[in-house]
Parts: structure tokens; C-alpha cells; sequence
């Protein structure tokens, strides 16, 4: 892809841009996967910024101080906007061909609302092969996210949206697909027929570092269950688009998302027990941990149990999916787990006889780490901006998915409204299982 492309930041200067998508584009640089005719303008509102205090501390940086200015502007003021739009049209008469335009709101959404609005308003949303790049969250509920889809689409038209979910852009993520549509051994089996229950957990070892006001306006349920969790239960149990045809996939991932329904009897949530003083709330009902099964109307996954489990201050970090099929009248079950992170790979555990006189029957792996076959695995932010770059929504929610996850976060969020008797209290460092335990006893 070597469209001349102008990448406008708005909100160069903060964390986000410093920390992910500045050195990401350094690394695409150095993997020469960057069109030949690249600028990055950053938009701040502070007059006096150059390159260079934005550059200081990130990584791979030599390539982006040649590709990056700084456009100071107000992002409320409408004469601003038509300045930035001369500056655009006079980068792109300099390489003396149609250029596109990716504007990445790297802003709270409390901010990225207005903008889009001013965008739409100024003609620069409507500029020939123009892209929006949008961060989560995508609402705080399923009518929020109606709006926000309404508001975003007055200005921009729905093939111009790009709203980011890293998680989608993981590589181990990218790989379920793959490892679903290359391995018959595997795909003939992904059903009710051969599998038992499909458990997905999110576990960190960290609290919430510091972002209270953040945390306490979200908790784990719409943090993580509503985007990151859902999609990677989706992938799972998606339809294969046919004849590989990936720009399919977002559909499948929301026609699946459609069948799927919370069971009320298995939501549990709790809270790790010195939070309320971390954020200064001593009435606080805000969930550091949720489990919930949901179950599908696909016949293929009918009456298959699908857990959600997430959490912060447990025993491990570690995110896996894990695959448990049936015994068939076996006495044990074999396991797949798809390991996201860390150590990311694949582990088949089956049955093999211990080596001696007696018959011992053991559980052993069959396992592939990446680390053992490849080299580092690239950050998910450069796959966004080069999928971005090239036109492909593969790796993008759309607005039908966040939706529909906005629909089944809705129906646990109603069943909560009971108050605080749903709420269980547990020590750092606890697991997964101990909390979920002490859930079921309380």
C-alpha cells in the first residue's frame, strides 16, 4: 500500500500517543510498511510544543521527528479548522497526488464528541478517502452507544469508521481465526457435538493503579466484558466467513453476538477488598471481578455453556480460552487452551500412559509457544494504523457489534440493580476459582 497518507493525531501530546501510538509508527517505519509519502500532523492545544518535547523518552523516534509537525489549534474554535484543512491541502499539492486522511482522536470521548461534530460541520469529515480512528469506550450502555453511532454517522459515513478494540489486533487474537480455519482437526470438532464448555478469563495481578475516577465509572463489566471479552468469545464461536473471505468477519462476529443470552442464575461480581479505600468511597459497588455464562441460539452451540470470567488483584495475570470437550464415556476430558497472554501459544492436554509394569494412565501436554518459533510479536497498534492505512476492517468492532454488546452488558448491569447483597469481597492476590467459590457459597 503506497497511498500517500497524512495521519492527523488529535491529542499528540498525551499519554496515549507517547506511550502506544507514536513508537508503533516507529516500528512500522523500521518494518517498511509505511507509505513512502507519510506525515504525521499532531494536533495540540498548547502553542509552544515542537517534536521534540513530544519525542522525549519514546522509543524509535528518529524516523518520526523527520515525519511529525506540530499543529497548534483550538478544537473549539471553526476558523481553526478551516486553517487545518489549507495546511492538509497543501501537504497533499506537495506530493502532487489525491492523499488520504486518517484522523486518529487519541482524546476522552467526552472531548472526541464535539470534535467529530466540528469535523462534519467544517467539510473535513467529507475530504476524498478520509478515515476516523476511534478509541473505546463506545458508549456506557446500549442507548449511549445508539447515540454515539447516530452522532458519529451525521458527519462521517459508516465505511469511514474505524473503531479500535487493541485486543482485536492482537496477534494471538488474529491467530484464532487462522488456527480455526487451517486446522480441519480442530474446525470439524467446533461444536456441541464434540465440546463441552468454552471458559474465557482475564485475570491481572494489578488493582487499578491509580485510576479511580476512571474505574469507578466503569468497574470490570464494561471495562472488559463489554468489549474485549465479548469479542474474543465472538471469534470463538463465529461462523467461518466462506472461501476465506476475511472483510466478512465483522459480520460474523455480530450475527454470533446476536445469539447469544446471559443465564441470570450464573453472574457473579465482587470487589477486592481494600478498593473502597483506594478510591476513597467506602459506599462504592463498583465490581473488580465478574463471571457470567452466557448461552447461544446457534444450533451448532445449543445448551453449550460460555463463561466470562475477568478480575484485577487475583493470583496471575494471564488471558486464555479455554476449550474443554466432552468425555464420550472417557474417564477424563481433554483440554485446548489458547493461551493470549503471556507465554502466548496453544496447549492440547490428552491421556498417555505412564511408562512401568502397572497401567497409570497421566495428563500431558501437547504444547506451541510462539516464543519457541518466532520472533517478538508486533504491538497491536501498529496493526490498527496499517490496517487503517490500508482500508480493512477486519480488525475493527463495528457499530452492530457494539450493539449487540451493549445489549447482553445491559441485562447484567439489570440484574444487579437489586443493590448490594450481589457483591462479594475478596483478599488480593486470590484466584479466579477461590472467588468464584466464595461467590457461590455467599
Amino acid at each position: 500500500m503506497d497511498t500517500p497518507t497524512i495521519l492527523i493525531i488529535i491529542g499528540v501530546t498525551g499519554d496515549l500517543s507517547r506511550r502506544k501510538l507514536l513508537p508503533a509508527i516507529g516500528d512500522m517505519a523500521a518494518a517498511g510498511v509505511l507509505p513512502k509519502r507519510f506525515r504525521i500532523v499532531g494536533i495540540t492545544r498548547q502553542r509552544a510544543v515542537t517534536p521534540s518535547n513530544i519525542l522525549e523518552g519514546v522509543r524509535a523516534a528518529g524516523y518520526i521527528r523527520e515525519h511529525l509537525e506540530v499543529f497548534p489549534m483550538s478544537l473549539e474554535d471553526a476558523a481553526d479548522y478551516e486553517r487545518l484543512g489549507a495546511h492538509l491541502r497543501t501537504i497533499a499539492q506537495l506530493w502532487d497526488d489525491a492523499a488520504q486522511c486518517l484522523w486518529y482522536l487519541a482524546v476522552p470521548p467526552t472531548t472526541a464528541w464535539p470534535i467529530i461534530e466540528r469535523l462534519g460541520n467544517s467539510g473535513l469529515a467529507r475530504l476524498p478517502n478520509t478515515k476516523l480512528l476511534l478509541e473505546k469506550p463506545f458508549g456506557i450502555d446500549r442507548v449511549s452507544a445508539e447515540e454515539l453511532v447516530a452522532h458519529v454517522e451525521r458527519s462521517f459515513a459508516a465505511e469511514q469508521v474505524y473503531r479500535i478494540d487493541h485486543y482485536l489486533a492482537k496477534e494471538t487474537v488474529q491467530n484464532i481465526v487462522v488456527f480455526r480455519q487451517d486446522n480441519p482437526l480442530f474446525e470439524r470438532t467446533w461444536n456441541r457435538d464434540a465440546i463441552e464448555r468454552i471458559d474465557i478469563l482475564a485475570s491481572e495481578t494489578i488493582g487499578i493503579e491509580g485510576r479511580a475516577a476512571f474505574y469507578e465509572q466503569t468497574g470490570a463489566l464494561r471495562d472488559l466484558v463489554q468489549s474485549h471479552l465479548l469479542q474474543l468469545a465472538a471469534l470463538t464461536l463465529m461462523t467461518l466467513p466462506p472461501d476465506r473471505e476475511l472483510g466478512r468477519i465483522p459480520e460474523a462476529r455480530r450475527a454470533l453476538l446476536e445469539t447469544l443470552r446471559v443465564d441470570p442464575g450464573s453472574v457473579g461480581r465482587g470487589q477486592y477488598e481494600d478498593y473502597r479505600t483506594e478510591v476513597a468511597n467506602p459506599a462504592s459497588l463498583v465490581e473488580t471481578f465478574v463471571s457470567l455464562t452466557l448461552f447461544s441460539s446457534d444450533p451448532r452451540w445449543q445448551d453449550v455453556p460460555i463463561t466470562l470470567t475477568t478480575g484485577k488483584a487475583l493470583s496471575e495475570k494471564r488471558t486464555d480460552i479455554v476449550v474443554t470437550y466432552r468425555r464420550d464415556g472417557a474417564p477424563q476430558q481433554n483440554r485446548l487452551t489458547l493461551r493470549l497472554q503471556p507465554n502466548e501459544g496453544v496447549e492440547l492436554c490428552f491421556f498417555a500412559k505412564r511408562p512401568g509394569y502397572d497401567r497409570t494412565i497421566e495428563r500431558v501436554p501437547l504444547a506451541f509457544t510462539y516464543a519457541d518459533h518466532f520472533d517478538a510479536l508486533p504491538d497491536a497498534y501498529g496493526r490498527v494504523l496499517l490496517d487503517a492505512l490500508c482500508g480493512d476492517h477486519t480488525l475493527f468492532a463495528s457499530s452492530g457489534e457494539v450493539l449487540e454488546s451493549w445489549r447482553i452488558v445491559d441485562a447484567v448491569r439489570k440484574s444487579w440493580e437489586s443493590g448490594a447483597d450481589t457483591l462479594i469481597e475478596y483478599p488480593r492476590g486470590a484466584s479466579p476459582e477461590q472467588v468464584l467459590r466464595k461467590n457461590s457459597r455467599d
